[in-house]
């Protein structure tokens, strides 16, 4: 009897001891929701609220648009060239007295037959050419009309027959003062004979045949090819 009363002593103490909730202590639940810290927001630092960020959208202009540093150096590239453009590059200077050389552009030249039309030349006819030179320029200045610097050559075919240039390196030169507007006019009669480059001794006739003559230098110019023949 004693321990069964015991018993019921213990289970009425129990029964009346308060509950976690009601006693304030954290039950095992809330204490592991309790014992999470949570996540505080990040405070911005001093320094970043003090200075704003720079704009991205200001480096994204500076970066994508170089229009401004190409049209800089693409103006001096170009002011470069325009310098060099301008260059002489060797050109004849503008004469400034009679003796002083003429410039190309101003010499104006024909090259013709000295007869006119005269294609056919019979046995002891000898063919002419003939120059006319020009100057279109104010100043009177120097033109050589000489063999070298004007050269007649002839061809018959791919056969270089003849040329006033051979041997004549030296001894050709006829300078002519070339006042403005007045022509200088020259024949050159070629005698029907051969000459060579090496200026060899031969003595050699062209025959009878088709020829075709041609002036060079550079003061001639475009000329047309006169063509003519020779008959025995």
């Amino acid at each position: 009897m004693l321990a069964g009363a015991l018993l019921l002593l213990a289970l009425i103490a129990y029964a009346c001891r308060p509950s976690g909730e009601e006693s304030g202590e954290p039950t095992r639940s809330d204490a592991g929701i309790e014992a999470s810290p949570s996540v505080s927001p990040t405070e911005p630092s001093a320094d970043a609220s003090e200075e704003p960020e720079a704009d991205p959208s200001e480096g994204a202009r500076e970066s994508a648009d170089p229009s401004e540093d190409a049209e800089d150096s693409g103006g001096s590239a170009a002011g470069d060239g325009g310098s060099a453009e301008g260059g002489e590059g060797g050109e004849v200077p503008a004469p400034e007295r009679p003796e002083d050389a003429c410039r190309p552009q101003d010499i104006v030249v024909t090259f013709e037959y000295a007869e006119e039309d005269q294609e056919v030349y019979g046995a002891g006819a000898n063919p002419g050419f003939k120059i006319t030179v020009v100057n279109t320029a104010e100043q009177t200045c120097t033109v050589d009309v000489g063999g070298e610097a004007m050269e007649i050559r002839i061809h018959s075919g791919d056969d270089r027959i003849f040329s006033t240039a051979d041997c004549a390196e030296n001894k050709s030169a006829e300078k002519r003062q070339i006042s403005r507007g007045v022509p200088h006019e020259y024949t050159f009669t070629w005698e029907r004979m051969r000459s060579f480059e090496d200026c060899r001794g031969t003595e050699a006739s062209a025959q009878p045949g088709w020829y075709r003559a041609n002036l060079h230098g550079d003061y001639a110019g475009d000329q047309p090819e006169l063509p003519f023949q020779l008959k025995a």
